[in-house]
């Protein structure tokens, strides 16, 4: 059996890379001696199960969050991601 998933940022924001490990934020500058060999990359993903007729929920929307410090503190290093779901579609009709 097969099992197939949809990326929530790739429906929402496709072709955009949008990292959530990155050097925008510096405290992975500061841990990892050795950035300038990273690119950035996203590691953090929200995958919603699909079925035969598409995915089981609608993805509305899809942002990165935690990407700015509160007075001069980061969250993590690394910033999160979020995810508008309905089990409805945009019409009203319910998903299958």
């Amino acid at each position: 059996m097969s099992v197939c998933y949809r990326d929530a940022w790739g429906s929402t924001h496709p072709g955009e890379p949008e990292h959530t490990f990155t050097a925008e934020n510096p405290l992975v500058t500061a841990e990892n001696w050795d950035w300038e060999l990273e690119l950035g990359r996203r590691i953090d993903h929200i995958l919603v199960r699909c079925s035969a007729h598409g995915p089981t929920l609608d993805i509305r929307g899809c942002e990165r969050l935690f990407d700015d410090p509160v007075d001069g503190v980061w969250a993590s290093d690394h910033f999160g991601v979020v995810a508008d779901l309905s089990a409805q579609t945009s019409g009203g009709r319910p998903v299958p």
